[in-house]
């Protein structure tokens, strides 16, 4: 059983129809490559499944389970996180808090700073770094570093699905390095990643599966290593 999976999932805004009868599923320890061009219906697709956008057709399905988000807190409550090209951080913190912001820890009323910094390093461990430094200002990192706090948030609040959005887009070749060693690390825990790009060559190296927009359409699906580049 794919861990999400949307069936027939259709979205108008006005007369433009945005998504027409979209079906596509991602499954725990597989990269899912969403690709199309610009205005094919990826951030629609996207906002969908983050509660943005509720659908005007279609179902969802997590784990099996009916799946219909009513915004993004309670798609981040059931387990789908989203990693935007934008950040969002808040810049003058730590990283340990900027991981755990919205679900901090709390005893007799007071901040469990030890409690949350023993979540953090857990979430970072996952992903390869044990010995980032919890108190450092997130302004002081990287693009790439701060997305991989950004991760280690959606892993804090136990997210299940975890898409990217054209996540290389300001990243430089280090940073690209570091993140697909991070989404492979995903992979091996069993989340389910959708990878959202045009970068062909990103997807033949990190994703497994691939579903293509077009004009609001999935126009193929498959495994990747069955296809080649003239079918993507």
């Amino acid at each position: 059983m794919p861990l999400l999976q949307t069936q027939a999932i259709s979205k108008s805004f006005g007369a433009t129809r945005a998504l027409r009868e979209v079906s596509f599923e991602a499954d725990s320890g597989r990269v899912l490559a969403l690709i199309g061009e610009n205005g094919a219906g990826k951030s629609t697709l996207m906002k969908v499944l983050s509660g943005a956008h509720l659908p005007d057709a279609g179902t969802m399905h997590l784990a099996g389970e009916p799946y219909q988000p009513a915004g993004p807190q309670d798609a981040r409550k059931a387990g789908v996180a989203m990693i935007y090209q934008e950040l969002n951080l808040a810049p003058d913190l730590s990283v340990a808090d900027n991981v755990m912001l919205g679900c901090e820890m709390h005893a007799l009323g007071w901040l469990n700073r030890h409690a949350q910094n023993r979540r953090v390093r857990e979430a970072l461990t996952t992903l390869g770094y044990p010995d980032l430094d919890l108190e450092t200002p997130v302004n002081r990192l990287s693009v790439g570093m701060q997305q991989l706090v950004e991760v280690a948030r959606a892993l804090v609040m136990n997210a299940r699905v975890i898409v990217f959005d054209e996540p290389t887009s300001s990243l430089t070749q280090n940073d690209v390095t570091r993140l697909f060693e991070v989404i492979r690390r995903l992979r091996e825990s069993q989340r389910a990643v959708i990878y959202i790009s045009h970068f062909l060559e990103e997807v033949r190296e990190i994703c497994d599966d691939y579903a293509v927009l077009r004009d609001g359409e999935v126009v193929g699906s498959g495994i990747l290593q069955d296809v080649d580049e003239s079918q993507l």
